[in-house]
């Protein structure tokens, strides 16, 4: 049966490491920090370095999976907002889905996922993916979640702080030079950029690892019910068709394409969790629709992935 095949493939692979981070944070009481830290300032950085300088994208995919990337996040934000005032949630409420549907999960979930479902090239293209909702997240995830308070400066500042921007900056420069200088000739260049690829490759792993580690702890509110069915119906399935509309209408090619559903309809970003926590956001509410839609799209994906390999 295909569904089965799909999830033997897929999702298998990603739940064994999952799995392992989740029973190994039960068993041993570990900080996060640590590891998370070396992961965001030096493996995801590495990752997305060597990922763009190889990977085979058009300009004009670039700029459509940008202005995707955008877009979609814009139409979330709407929908969520609509949703909220229909059920007169409260403003906090709002701005605490709304981090939840905007933001997904592209990173320590949706990297392998698109390298188990993709092969090499899915999941090389999968990083512009994950670099645009790394950006959002630091810019207009953090001004959402300081209600105004931080505004856009302080989103700014902590962007600039962070690795990924300059890694994106080197890569370009890279591909503007010649990505062979690194990739097709034997040179201290090329033996500097195998070593920044071997620490990129560690990167999957850690995050996995980090995600089952991070859900261990986390607890569901079982007395907000319905803010946590809005936020996951609009992450999970409302994204589905908005993504695959969004996709048609700027004309991306089809695995361009396939990414962008798939990476449009994951599970909500465990990184919001800490937004949610810094500015005192609804952080229980949040953590639930994380656990929840994380769970749950292990089904849904898998069944997406069944029907996108069927055209």
């Amino acid at each position: 049966m295909l569904l089965l095949e799909v999830f033997a493939q897929v999702m298998v692979p990603i739940l064994v490491v999952v799995g392992s981070g989740y029973l190994f944070r039960l068993s041993v009481d570990m900080d996060l920090r640590p590891l998370s830290r070396v992961s965001l300032y030096l493996l995801s950085p590495a990752l997305i370095f060597s990922s763009l300088v190889e990977a085979e994208i058009a300009q004009g995919q670039t700029l459509r999976i940008v202005a995707f990337s955008v877009l979609l996040v814009g139409i979330m934000l709407m929908l969520t907002l609509a949703a909220g005032n229909m059920f007169r949630f409260s403003r906090e409420t709002n701005t605490a889905l709304m981090l939840s549907t905007m933001f997904t999960n592209t990173g320590n979930y949706g990297l392998p996922l698109a390298l188990f479902a993709f092969g090499q090239q899915g999941f090389k293209q999968a990083i512009l993916f994950f670099v645009m909702q790394g950006i959002l997240v630091q810019t207009l995830g953090i001004y959402l979640a300081g209600s105004g308070h931080a505004g856009w400066r302080e989103g700014a500042t902590t962007l600039l702080k962070m690795p990924q921007l300059y890694a994106v900056g080197a890569a370009l420069a890279l591909r503007w030079a010649g990505p062979e200088l690194v990739t097709a000739s034997e040179n201290i260049a090329s033996d500097l950029f195998r070593g920044v690829s071997l620490m990129g490759d560690a990167a999957i792993p850690i995050l996995l690892v980090l995600l089952g580690a991070e859900l261990a702890r986390a607890e569901i509110d079982t007395g907000d019910v319905a803010g946590i069915s809005v936020a996951v119906i609009i992450r999970l399935f409302a994204a589905v068709p908005l993504s695959y509309g969004l996709a048609y209408v700027l004309g991306l090619d089809p695995l361009p394409t396939k990414l962008a559903v798939v990476l449009g309809s994951m599970p909500t970003a465990v990184n919001v969790i800490v937004l949610a926590l810094e500015f005192d956001l609804r952080p229980k509410l949040v953590s639930s629709i994380v656990i929840v839609s994380t769970a749950l799209s292990f089904v849904t994906l898998t069944v997406l992935l069944v029907v996108l390999r069927a055209y």
